[in-house]
């Protein structure tokens, strides 16, 4: 009691604050709090790859590219506004912010956060073209949804051909591997 009394009458006098960093000598903050938008960090196991962040970063922090089957996801620090929009379009909550904020660093590769995914080959050219896990998470979600059992029939047996194929491959095949997406119109009578 008295100690704060004491800091009390220290701040009529002169400004009084923490000394930076926190945690130097006595005095630390009190807490952080829940709710503060610090560092953003990706959940390996839930990412999918979708890049809906990428699309939705106004401050342009959030990358992708694909190199090698390979789809890189970076968010550079330096660029990063913290607004969390990146975290609130993610269809799988794979993107988090954190309560670290401290982040000042003389080193640009500590101001980068990195999520690796792997990506599928098209099983007629061979060219990479989309996550394996977003594809899969696809799947799952399009077979979820379907209560018929002709729709559910066609997506069994067109769903892993279909989609292990590219954009363009898929235009060129889709009649002659019978995945063209209205052929229950074309073949059904009933």
């Amino acid at each position: 009691m008295l100690k704060s009394f004491k800091r009390a009458i220290e701040a009529l006098s002169k400004p009084y604050t923490i000394k930076y960093p926190a945690g130097i000598g006595v005095e630390k903050y009190s807490s952080v709090p829940e709710t503060l938008r610090g560092v953003p960090e990706f959940n390996a196991d839930k990412c999918i790859g979708c890049s809906a962040c990428v699309s939705q970063c106004s401050s342009g922090a959030l990358t992708y590219m694909d190199a090698e089957g390979k789809r890189n996801l970076n968010i550079n620090l330096n660029k990063c506004v913290f607004c969390r929009r990146c975290a609130e379009v993610c269809p799988e909550d794979a993107l988090t912010l954190t309560t670290k904020f401290e982040i000042a660093s003389n080193n640009k590769s500590e101001l980068k956060v990195s999520n690796t995914i792997e990506l599928s080959k098209c099983i007629n050219c061979g060219n990479y073209f989309a996550p394996e896990k977003q594809l899969n998470r696809i799947t799952d979600r399009l077979m979820s949804g379907l209560k018929e059992a002709k729709a559910i029939q066609y997506a069994q047996e067109d769903l892993p051909k279909y989609l292990h194929l590219c954009p363009n491959c898929r235009k060129i095949l889709s009649f002659k591997l019978n995945i063209h997406t209205r052929k229950h119109v074309l073949y059904d009578t009933s």
